[in-house]
């Protein structure tokens, strides 16, 4: 018989049934909201109006004070011209789900400290290697929108329709996966009915959304992004530092060591079918400190097939590559990728492992449905924990959320109505269009959740089945840009066979395993990783086959041929275009996403296994690097941004704090006195020599000024 409690920090979900019993509470939510309903929709509509104004309020501040022309162009693209730190920041909010916040942590409760890197690696090398589609794109086709607009002009009218169904597709689970995510949490946290949370989610993100197209979104997931890492931070360093519960990596090792011994009681009632307790089935040694973990490894390779789809095949990440400068493509998305790679590394470290080091009685049901954050904040910091993670969920739930309805948008746009309804469409009919389909999808959004609610779909049985899905459009859309000989009818075989067969694949192994196939047994690792495996494998071999045995040898000419609606004359200069200068930042992006990917999913885990077991030393070794990785990523996304955007940022103070009628007749001067040297070429050399001079006596005079104090002060 146990003793009752059988660990004394973990007293309160127990209690003495009978002289001889002890039983464990059954749940950690028991199905009651922490906060009230009140907090839950000043939440959703005050942070939704609050980002719904501010935002529209910098789109017209850009507008105004910098000059941006809102074109249909400008819309979808954001002008083409969006630095590093931005698109870094926008990659970091875009890729950040609820999954990201939620499902890191269920692993990290399920198989130890082999979940939180396998996540984190598992779908950050997407990033990183979409990078060179992202320069290939502005080698190959400048002027192109959308990714269905490359496969229209390279492969045809029958393939447009295959990929634009797989990228449609694709959206639809990202923002499933979103919605579930988000009204699950908030109705948990709150009690806000998740029907009405599917609807009020995205309410704010339409309307500034609708306001400012691609830029609005990138402002709001700078934003976004701020906020969703202060409080990473702050999580992080509780669990590690702060706390009084946990506090240390080395308190942590032990309670992770005693809530997996081998002695202790899991039968009922010391605990419930579905909780956490004792060893870990496939890990070595049933420990949750070892990376010799083969559940953990097999849901590795399930995230990493399945990310690929929802990077390669996401629209969203064509947009943000197609808006980017192209001098900063390739450095926002690798930097985008390792900063990102805290978020679910960190958090999970942080929150996953504490729940089990708290021994929270959390159900797999809970766990499922992206729980055990939210139970571990509020064990550690009450009502004040579920309103920080609240706030940090529905961060995360809005910011890529608006990428998600742009990136329908532009599909419906360009690869629908510019292409078969109406090819002359002027800027303005094209704008319409654009604001239209954000406005459908985003009601389309909310009634997608519903129905996935009611049918019972748990966030991690989607982010699991997502890959079997549309894992076989993968290789062909990366063939579309990298190889030449890859023809039309493997693009239009490949996605279709290869979604076909894993879906057999999957219910067929399901069926084989389990003996039913329902909601249950279809969401195991084994059929998964089954329909996954097979779905983006022959994608991509029915694919090659066909292009090896009829090559296309394609030349791009087509894809560079794509027009925009609005001929604006581009703001870069020209040598941000010149091929060598493209050339050599893809062998950049190759070098370092192929370096970084090998060093994340091969040598970090191959040096992990001849540890088995964590020491206290190795453990705290992981930890501080969790902590460090979190912390400097947060400090670099939310500086590199403002530091880039400095002189723009200026301008608008500027502009907002002196007379408007100065402003202009300054800038009427301006233009006067740069026709006069524009003119006369010997006033414009006569200017340049005048301003060297000054320039050098200003240096002297600081010199002269200087030495004095020097000689004092030696």
């Amino acid at each position: 018989m146990g003793s009752c409690p059988p660990f004394e920090f973990s007293s309160k979900y127990y209690h003495q049934e009978t002289s001889d019993g002890c039983m464990r509470q059954s749940s950690f939510f028991h199905g009651k909201a922490v906060l009230n309903q009140g907090v839950g929709y000043s939440v959703i509509l005050g942070f939704g109006a609050f980002f719904a104004f501010f935002t529209s309020f910098l789109v017209w501040l850009e507008k105004r004070y910098v000059g941006s022309r809102h074109t249909s162009e400008w819309f979808n693209t954001a002008g083409r011209n969006v630095k590093t730190g931005l698109i870094a920041s926008v990659i970091v909010s875009q890729w950040t789900w609820a999954a990201t916040i939620l499902q890191s942590s269920n692993v990290a409760w399920q198989y130890g400290v082999s979940g939180p890197f396998w996540y984190a690696s598992g779908a950050t090398i997407q990033v990183l290697l979409f990078g060179i589609m992202a320069i290939e794109i502005k080698r190959k086709a400048p002027h192109a929108h959308t990714v269905c607009e490359i496969v229209k002009a390279r492969w045809g009218t029958t393939a447009h329709v295959v990929f634009l169904t797989f990228c449609f597709m694709t959206n639809i689970i990202v923002t499933a996966m979103l919605l579930l995510g988000g009204s699950a949490v908030v109705n948990a946290l709150t009690g806000v009915n998740i029907y009405a949370a599917s609807f009020l989610i995205p309410l704010g993100v339409i309307v500034y959304t609708l306001a400012g197209g691609l830029k609005a979104t990138f402002l709001a997931s700078y934003i976004h992004s701020v906020l969703v890492h202060v409080v990473l931070v702050i999580f992080v360093f509780l669990v590690y530092t702060a706390s009084d519960e946990l506090g240390s990596p080395s308190v942590m090792f032990e309670r992770l060591q005693e809530v997996a011994g081998k002695a202790r009681m899991c039968q009922e009632p010391y605990s419930h079918g579905g909780q956490a307790c004792g060893p870990v089935n496939g890990n070595y040694k049933g420990s949750y400190l070892t990376m010799l973990s083969t559940g953990g490894l097999v849901f590795g390779i399930i995230n990493i097939v399945g990310n690929f789809g929802t990077v390669f095949v996401d629209n969203g990440y064509w947009v943000s590559a197609i808006a980017a400068r192209p001098s900063s493509t390739h450095k926002g998305y690798l930097l985008g990728g390792l900063v990102w790679f805290a978020v679910p590394f960190s958090l999970a470290t942080s929150l996953g492992l504490g729940a089990l080091a708290l021994d929270l009685p959390i159900t797999e049901s809970e766990a499922a449905h992206g729980l055990v954050p939210p139970a571990t904040a509020i064990a550690l910091m009450g009502k004040s924990g579920s309103i920080l993670l609240l706030t940090m969920l529905f961060m995360a739930v809005t910011s890529a959320g608006s990428s998600e309805l742009i990136a329908v948008s532009s599909l419906c746009t360009y690869d629908i109505y510019r292409t078969y309804i109406n090819p002359n469409a002027s800027g303005k009919k094209i704008l319409r269009v654009s604001r239209m389909a954000v406005l459908v999808f985003g009601c389309v959004m909310g009634m997608l959740a519903v129905i996935l609610n009611k049918a019972g779909v748990s966030l991690g049985w989607m982010y699991l089945a997502m890959g079997v899905l549309i894992g076989s459009a993968v290789l062909p859309i990366a063939f579309m840009l990298l190889w030449r000989k890859a023809n039309a009818l493997g693009a239009i075989l490949g996605p279709v066979i290869g979604c076909i067969l894993g879906v057999i694949t999957w219910l067929t192994v399901t069926k084989i395993e389990y003996g039913r196939v329902n909601l249950d047994t279809t969401g195991r690792n084994a059929p998964m990783l089954a329909g996954n495996l097979v779905s983006i494998l022959t994608g991509g071999a029915v694919h090659a086959v066909c292009s090896f045995l009829w090559p296309q040898n394609y030349d791009w000419d087509t894809t560079k041929k794509i027009t925009r609606v609005e001929k604006e004359k581009s703001e870069l200069p020209a040598e941000e275009f010149k091929e060598e200068k493209l050339i050599r930042a893809k062998a950049w992006i190759v070098k370092w996403g192929v370096v970084f990917t090998i060093l994340i999913v091969i040598l970090w885990p191959l040096l992990s296994l001849p540890i088995g077991k964590f020491s206290k030393g190795y453990f705290t070794f992981w930890a501080i690097i969790a902590v460090a990785w979190g912390t400097i990523g947060s400090a670099v996304i939310i500086a590199l941004p403002l530091i880039e955007s400095w002189e723009t940022i200026q301008n608008v103070f500027l502009g907002m704090f002196t007379n408007d009628r100065l402003m202009e007749k300054v800038e009427e001067m301006n233009i006067k006195l740069q026709s006069i040297i524009m003119s006369i070429p010997e006033a414009e050399r006569t200017y340049l020599m005048e301003k060297e001079k000054l320039k050098k006596k200003e240096a002297s005079e600081y010199q002269v000024q200087s030495t004095p104090n020097l000689l004092m002060n030696s």
